[in-house]
């Protein structure tokens, strides 16, 4: 029986080579005896679009070329159906986060070779209300903070963008009340930051979440408590290291589900984009996606 594989594109991602990225997929694609559909986005919501029509047509695979927002809505696409193509993801986004938590090529020529000689990895996707996501759920000014980041800081800074703008707004002390409901306990704290982790990369930082796995079936939840300026840079140092939840002002949990509140309300970011206010609502879905990788 035919394979069948789309091409989803995200062309304002990356640079203007992926016109030749596209054309070398579709190569190597139809070289596989797949038969290939391509799609390009023009605005929020089409990547979304496409995977839904991918999978309620059957199609066995999705090659994503794009960055971590892109992969988010092809994600939110399929996580619902009974019928999810395997994911082939060729990173041209700025941070990369889901990529490098998978270890997978970050060139994208690397990326696109990866389809010749696949293995396939099934790993964990995170619910929050009613979306998807495959990282990093945060709450607090820090995580509005990245909604300020300009597409020049971006492109100039990567990843580090949005470090300096939460930085920022660490120096600004601005805490809250949040109810953490997990494990049969209800948690009450004042914070600063409330990070909910799926994979081990915050921020481009491979490794700064040490404890989490993309295929270990939990949330791993810190809980950032008042942190002084000194604090924090100690807590940076803590973060590149993967020590995160040895800082004394972070407290950390492991949970399958979470129920979080907050006074005044906060709206969470979500994979890096701006998501729901709270109260929120997590869980796991264990190994609920196939992702091709390399072949070691």
């Amino acid at each position: 029986m035919e394979q069948r594989a789309m091409i989803i594109i995200n062309p304002s991602s990356g640079t203007e080579k992926s016109i030749q990225f596209k054309q070398d997929v579709f190569d190597i694609l139809t070289e596989q005896d797949y038969q290939v559909t391509i799609k390009e986005t023009s605005k929020e919501g089409d990547a979304l679009k496409f995977a839904i029509e991918a999978s309620d047509r059957h199609f066995d695979l999705i090659s994503i070329m794009g960055g971590d927002g892109t992969i988010n809505e092809v994600i939110n696409g399929i996580a619902e159906k009974e019928l999810r193509p395997f994911l082939h993801i060729i990173p041209l986004g700025t941070v990369n986060n889901f990529a490098k938590a998978l270890e997978l090529p970050l060139k994208p020529q690397q990326a696109i070779e990866v389809i010749k000689d696949p293995s396939k990895k099934q790993v964990d996707v995170g619910k929050v209300n009613d979306s998807y996501f495959m990282n990093l759920v945060n709450i607090g000014a820090i995580a509005e903070a990245t909604y300020q980041v300009t597409a020049e800081q971006k492109s100039k800074l990567g990843s580090l963008a949005y470090l300096i703008e939460g930085l920022k707004k660490f120096t600004e002390k601005d805490l809250f009340s949040v109810s953490l409901e997990m494990n049969d306990t209800n948690t009450k704290l004042e914070v600063m930051l409330v990070l909910i982790a799926l994979t081990d990369t915050f921020g481009g930082l491979k490794n700064a979440i040490s404890e989490a796995d993309v295929d270990d079936g939990y949330l791993h939840v810190f809980a950032f408590k008042e942190i002084s300026n000194l604090e924090s840079i100690s807590m940076l140092k803590n973060l590149v290291n993967g020590q995160l939840k040895d800082q004394p002002q972070i407290e950390y949990w492991k949970t399958k589900n979470l129920t979080i509140d907050s006074k005044p309300n906060k709206v969470a970011n979500v994979d890096g984009d701006e998501g729901f206010s709270t109260p929120l609502h997590l869980s796991v879905l264990e190994k609920h996606l196939t992702i091709i990788g390399k072949n070691n």
